[in-house]
């Protein structure tokens, strides 16, 4: 039997940040009203993709981010729980996550959430200097963030971090603080991302008007790499550390290509044996309409063949475990690995090791990644 995984898009934040870029929406003035078109959509595409299934999809992870879920109610949590519940075989779970902003979460959301099928907890933190959290507009200080990671770790729950590099002004010094005390307050889970800018953010155009730039970002990831695995958080992933056995599970589903179905506005799935990757509309306006009469989808395409291959390889090289040999041959056949294993082989060793069991980055080839995955992007010609 297949198990799924579940993206659920909420798409609604207390306000924009200057850096954001994603599909969300500060809830207006009428909040309750645009809550409840959410909920109902929500309800009517569950209930279309169980009739496609034919019963309840089994799930194996579940992950909830946003925007900003934990600007839901309680009461809007109690509904959509036990719509996940109703409209999902959730006997299999191994790990259900939910995103969570440091300044709207309460113990009211942990309490629900503990009394549910939620294990884990991924905290928007973003960083621990107050100046940096003020200069990206984030509603929380430092405190504010510490005091919600004991809470979450209080209450029983796996425990992530996000963190931002290559903020203004960053330095060093402060990045080194903010590892280290996030790695003090207990987290299994860090993972790290780059401040980058679409144009039309509040942010780039501050910067634009100041003719100002934003620091390299080099050091600061190589700082991390360093870092973390020294204080038991070892990198499993291109931008995430975890402690033994503290990998996101529902993130390995993307990287290994597993099914993950979408749920809300905005949201993305991909189907493994028919190579349907899909998206759902944008805006919770036309996704409330669109969910009246049918599923909600906008977009998609079909990998197959050797864009199917190339993009395999490209994802597992993402991770600590790389491309192993045997599966992607079984997969996508000898000459495809063939191909890969001499495009890589072209690539200088410190980044990449190469050996009969596949192929994997080193520390130095993820601070390259991206350069190496335009490489086997040309096996899709």
């Amino acid at each position: 039997m297949s198990l799924f995984s579940l993206y659920l898009h909420v798409p609604f934040c207390l306000s924009k940040c200057g850096y954001c870029s994603f599909h969300s929406q500060a809830l207006g003035g009428n909040p309750d009203s645009s809550i409840e078109a959410w909920l109902t959509g929500v309800s009517r595409e569950a209930g279309y993709i169980g009739r496609i299934w034919g019963g309840r999809p089994p799930l194996r992870t579940v992950f909830v981010g946003g925007g900003t879920p934990t600007v839901l109610p309680p009461s809007a949590w109690r509904r959509l729980l036990r719509l996940l519940e109703n409209a999902f075989d959730l006997s299999e779970i191994q790990e259900a996550t939910v995103e969570a902003n440091p300044c709207s979460l309460t113990e009211e959301h942990l309490t629900l959430w503990r009394d549910s099928f939620v294990t884990r907890v991924s905290l928007g933190v973003q960083s621990l200097q107050d100046d940096e959290l003020l200069w990206m507009g984030r509603r929380h200080d430092a405190r504010t963030a510490l005091r919600a990671i004991e809470r979450t770790l209080a209450c029983g729950f796996d425990t992530s971090a996000d963190l931002i590099f290559g903020v203004a002004s960053q330095t060093l010094r402060g990045w080194h603080d903010t590892l280290r005390r996030v790695v003090a307050s207990g987290v299994g889970h860090i993972s790290t991302y780059q401040l980058t800018l679409e144009a039309h953010t509040p942010l780039a155009e501050k910067l634009d008007r100041e003719k100002s730039e934003l620091p390299e970002g080099y050091s600061f990831y190589r700082f991390a790499q360093w870092y973390l695995p020294r204080r038991g958080l070892a990198q499993y992933e291109i931008a995430s550390f975890a402690r033994p056995g503290g990998e996101c599970r529902h993130n390995l589903a993307y990287w290994r290509r597993e099914n993950v179905l979408a749920l809300g506005p905005a949201a993305w799935g991909y189907l493994r044996d028919d190579g349907f990757r899909y998206h759902n509309v944008f805006t919770p306006e036309e996704y409330a309409s669109l969910t009246e009469t049918g599923l909600p989808i906008a977009g998609a395409e079909r990998f197959e063949g050797r864009a199917a291959g190339a993009e395999a390889a490209i994802l597992a090289l993402r991770t600590k475990w790389g491309i192993d040999a045997a599966e992607f041959t079984n997969r996508f056949g000898r000459g495809l690995w063939e191909e890969i294993r001499a495009i890589l082989e072209g690539i200088p060793r410190r980044l990449v090791r190469i050996d009969d069991d596949g192929a994997r980055l080193t520390p130095g080839g993820m601070r390259v990644g991206n350069a190496i995955w335009v490489e086997l992007l040309s096996l899709d010609d």
